[in-house]
């Protein structure tokens, strides 16, 4: 019987699980020795237990372990470790863990994306349950066509004259997109403008879409992975960003002159929908989804690969480069918490900083200053100006981001 996504959901919590349990017990073991359940209990004094006893909860309770994580932060038990940006996947799997309790049904999108969480946390503390949810993650991507889409399910055929009609249309693009089934790249190429003004034509593309964007995504930390396995997550991270944000996906889609194949109503046609970036982005990303349908995930990869090629080169940041950025630390953390991949500023508020006189002599004064992101503190520095002092706070955040 095929499982929900709620039961996919549950199987990656409980891998979270079998990979935080016996790394929490080592780290508060080497903290407090034989005390450690003790010591945990503290953190579970608001966790609802019943008649069960706190090891019992702590052994089988994932958000259990996930508050004994936020609950040592301060104390530094687990900060050697995790970073802040990983304290933010604790709270959102916390999120997470309560939503799978109380929700009876999950789109694919929230299932990838709780999928995800897990795998980078579990990353981060190098658990050997990763394979697993690797295995996962790839489940959900195979399962977007099924689940969400539904496009083979739904066998998308034309009559042979309409066929040769679109593959004589798309000739040119079919030389570098060999899709088998050209219904499919047509109906990737189709905006919903097209389909409101021709409502027989078939389906529009928003669900290639939404199937390329999440493919893009992971196709993207997989080639970065396997090219980069020595940069630190933060780095990665901003890196993918790069390579799939919709500025670029849009110059991928000009070098492949999608906008001259794009279906679009007079009314986009005519406000220059072919170049705008934002509609060749998205087509963009249709045509991915389109083409994994088509061809399946190892043709995507080749072909997205070639592309990530061109342009990661640019995108990597050389020592020279790093050296610049490490220079204006105030300028590369607000690049950093600004960016939509940071997850822990959703209102996308520019870091504040909190600086006053510390000590010092009227001659030579010392100050401290401290630097927000959202409502949490990132980072302390202190300097004999309040610019200096400044400047150490957002190299201090910078560090606990590991960036």
């Amino acid at each position: 019987m095929e499982i929900s996504n709620k039961e996919r959901i549950g199987k990656a919590l409980e891998c979270l699980h079998k990979g935080l349990y016996p790394w929490v017990e080592q780290k508060m073991q080497a903290m407090y020795g034989t005390d450690w359940m003790r010591q945990a209990s503290e953190h579970l004094k608001n966790h609802q237990k019943g008649e069960q006893s706190i090891e019992k909860v702590i052994r089988e309770d994932v958000v259990a372990l996930l508050k004994i994580i936020n609950g040592e932060w301060e104390k530094k038990t687990f900060k050697s470790t995790l970073n802040l940006r990983d304290r933010a996947l604790v709270e959102e799997l916390i999120g997470v863990r309560h939503q799978w309790a109380h929700q009876s049904t999950f789109s694919i999108d929230d299932t990838y994306r709780a999928v995800d969480t897990v795998f980078r946390l579990l990353k981060s503390i190098s658990s050997p349950q990763l394979e697993e949810i690797e295995k996962r993650r790839q489940e959900v991507l195979r399962i977007l066509s099924q689940d969400q889409v539904r496009h083979e399910g739904q066998g998308i055929t034309v009559s042979p004259a309409e066929n040769a009609r679109i593959r004589q249309r798309l000739d040119k693009l079919l030389q570098r997109l060999p899709f088998q089934n050209a219904a499919l790249l047509n109906q990737a190429l189709t905006h919903t403008s097209y389909k409101f003004e021709n409502p027989n034509t078939g389906e529009d593309n928003e669900q290639l879409e939404f199937l390329g964007d999440a493919l893009l995504t992971f196709l993207s930390g997989d080639f970065l992975y396997k090219r980069h396995p020595q940069l630190k997550e933060g780095r990665m991270t901003h890196l993918r960003s790069k390579l799939v944000d919709a500025s670029q996906l849009a110059k991928f889609a000009v070098e492949l002159s999608l906008g001259e194949w794009m279906r679009l109503g007079n009314g986009v046609e005519n406000d220059g929908g072919r170049g705008k970036p934002s509609l060749l982005s998205n087509v963009f990303e249709a045509v991915v989804g389109a083409y994994y349908l088509d061809s399946g995930v190892e043709a995507v990869r080749d072909f997205v690969n070639s592309l990530f090629e061109r342009v990661i080169d640019d995108a990597y940041p050389t020592e020279e480069a790093i050296q610049s950025a490490n220079l204006d630390a105030k300028s590369r953390l607000q690049q950093i918490v600004l960016d939509p991949s940071f997850l822990n500023n959703p209102n996308r508020k520019p870091p504040r900083y909190e600086t006053i006189r510390y000590g010092g002599t009227d001659n030579d004064p010392e100050y401290l200053s401290i630097v927000h992101v959202a409502d949490g503190e990132y980072g302390r520095g202190k300097g004999r100006s309040k610019k200096e002092a400044e400047k150490r706070a957002a190299e201090n955040a910078l560090d606990q981001l590991e960036f």
